[in-house]
C-alpha cells in the first residue's frame, strides 16, 4: 500500500479540486492530509476526502508527522496544487519493485506558456541526471528507507534537496516516466521569469553552503 501524504496551510481555494482528482488513483491506498494550522476551511475539506492530522507548521515537520502516522510500505509526498497522470501510482509501484529506494515523477506545469516547457525540461533534467528531487515533483520512498535516513531534515527551506542527497547515498533513485501536473499559480502570482530565477538562485546558494535560515528570509522577501 502507498501512503499519500499532503502538507497543507490555508489551501481551501484549490484543495477540493486536488483531492477529487487524487481519489481516482487511490484504490486501496491511504491519503493523509497534514495541516499546519490553517485558518480557512482547509481542514474541513480534507476531512471530506481522507484522514486529517495536525502538526506544527513547517513543511518538513508536516511531512514527517504524516510519515509517522502512515501505514503504507511506500510513502508518496504531494503538494496541495498537483494532480497525477493516470498510471502514476503504478509507475511508482513498479519502480519500488525494481529495487529503487525512491524517486519522483516527471513534471509538467499545467499551463500552455512556452516558458513553462523550458522550466519543465530543466527540472526533469535535474531530477534525472542529478537525482535531486523537489517536493512539487511528487517524491516517493520506501518507508523503511525513509526512517533509515531520518526523514526530512527540519529545515525552513530546501529540505527536499538534503533529503534527496541522503536518499541517493542509501540506494538507487529514479525519475519515473508518468507525469505529475503542477499548478502554475506560483509563477502567475509573481511572474514566470522572476519566480524561476529566484528558485534557481536559492537552490544554488543552498548548494554553495548558505544557511537555510538566511535563504528562508530571502524567499519570504521576494514573495
Amino acid at each position: 500500500m502507498i501512503s499519500i501524504i499532503m502538507p497543507t496551510l490555508n489551501e481551501a481555494a484549490i484543495l477540493n479540486t486536488t483531492l477529487r482528482h487524487l481519489k481516482r488513483h487511490l484504490r486501496d491506498h491511504e491519503l493523509i492530509v497534514v495541516d499546519g494550522g490553517s485558518t480557512d476551511s482547509t481542514a474541513q475539506i480534507a476531512k471530506n476526502h481522507g484522514r486529517l492530522i495536525f502538526s506544527r507548521p513547517g513543511r518538513a515537520r508536516q511531512l514527517n508527522s504524516g510519515a509517522t502516522a502512515a501505514t503504507g510500505d511506500i510513502l508518496l509526498f504531494l503538494h496541495a496544487d498537483v494532480r497525477l497522470e493516470l498510471g502514476a501510482i503504478g509507475g511508482i509501484e513498479n519502480a519500488i519493485a525494481e529495487g529503487y529506494a525512491g524517486g519522483a515523477l516527471r513534471q509538467r506545469i499545467d499551463a500552455k506558456h512556452p516558458l513553462f516547457r523550458l522550466i519543465e525540461c530543466a527540472a526533469n533534467f535535474r531530477a534525472h541526471t542529478l537525482r535531486i528531487f523537489y517536493g512539487d515533483g511528487g517524491i516517493f520512498v520506501r518507508r523503511d528507507h525513509f526512517y533509515q535516513i531520518g526523514g526530512f531534515p527540519d529545515l525552513p527551506i530546501m529540505e527536499e534537496i538534503e533529503f534527496s542527497r541522503r536518499l541517493r547515498r542509501l540506494g538507487k533513485t529514479t525519475l519515473v516516466q508518468q507525469r505529475i501536473y503542477i499548478s502554475p499559480r506560483r509563477w502567475k502570482k509573481t511572474g514566470i521569469v522572476r519566480t524561476t530565477l529566484t528558485n534557481w538562485a536559492i537552490s544554488l546558494l543552498f548548494c554553495c553552503g548558505v544557511s537555510p535560515a538566511r535563504l528562508a528570509r530571502l524567499y519570504r522577501q521576494v514573495r
